[in-house]
């Protein structure tokens, strides 16, 4: 039991820094306003946390589903 909430939290982990790496492949700082800085890296952060959640959710149901099979 113990097995698969690490394994749940190093997905979760893993999806987020890849989604970081992902959101950096664009050009924000063509939208980004002066004196703005902050409330960016607040959006980048979300953003992350939220692209990488639903790709962890993905990867996990996508491997109960198939141990289902």
């Amino acid at each position: 039991v113990m097995t698969y909430y690490a394994v749940n939290l190093i997905v979760y982990i893993i999806s987020i820094f890849l989604a970081m790496i992902a959101l950096n492949c664009f050009h924000f700082d063509r939208f980004l306003r002066k004196g703005k800085q902050k409330e960016f890296y607040l959006f980048y952060i979300m953003a992350s946390c939220v692209f990488g959640y639903l790709f962890a959710q993905f990867i996990l149901s996508f491997g109960t589903f198939s141990s289902h099979l």
